[in-house]
């Protein structure tokens, strides 16, 4: 894990977790911007915590932390219970800071980051999760494929960028 990401991150979140533990070894880790009263987040989580168990279950486990929008700290406790990964404290002010800097300009939204770089990987990810996470596992670790090959792509244009 990089000491990028704990800076853009954080080292403090529910339950007294902290980044590396929530990290582990895994090369990516997603933020899931989202909150309890949006329709569309409460139709898609049920899709991403299949395609998370899935992926877990095949042993390539993809870290999320949860940034919630909800308006109160009940709504978010509550839509935080149904989750099976980790989350910013309620009001925290790094998620203002993250829907900035990755331009959220709606929820639900899913950000994929490198925990080696702590770079961008996938902007926008829920839209690929949601395409495949109808079917069965084979789908979820082929969505998981795509992320790394976009991971592959941004790394050869950087570094033609660099020559």
């Amino acid at each position: 894990m990089s000491t990028a990401l704990t800076s853009l991150l954080g080292n403090d979140f529910v339950n007294g977790a902290d980044l590396a533990s929530i990290v582990g070894d895994a090369p990516l880790v997603g933020i899931y911007f989202s909150a309890h009263w949006c329709g569309p987040c409460r139709q898609f989580t049920p899709k991403l915590k299949k395609f998370y168990d899935t992926l877990v279950a095949q042993g390539t486990p993809l870290p999320i932390l949860f940034a919630s929008s909800d308006q109160d700290e009940d709504s978010f406790a509550s839509y935080f219970a149904e989750m099976p990964w980790h989350a910013f404290k309620f009001g925290d002010d790094r998620i203002e800071v993250l829907n900035k800097k990755y331009v959220v300009s709606s929820i639900p939204w899913l950000v994929i980051l490198n925990t080696k770089t702590g770079e961008l990987v996938m902007n926008e990810a829920n839209v690929m999760v949601g395409e495949d996470s109808d079917s069965d596992g084979d789908s979820a670790k082929l969505a998981f494929q795509k992320i790394f090959l976009m991971q592959d792509i941004q790394k050869e244009k950087l570094q033609r960028t660099e020559k």
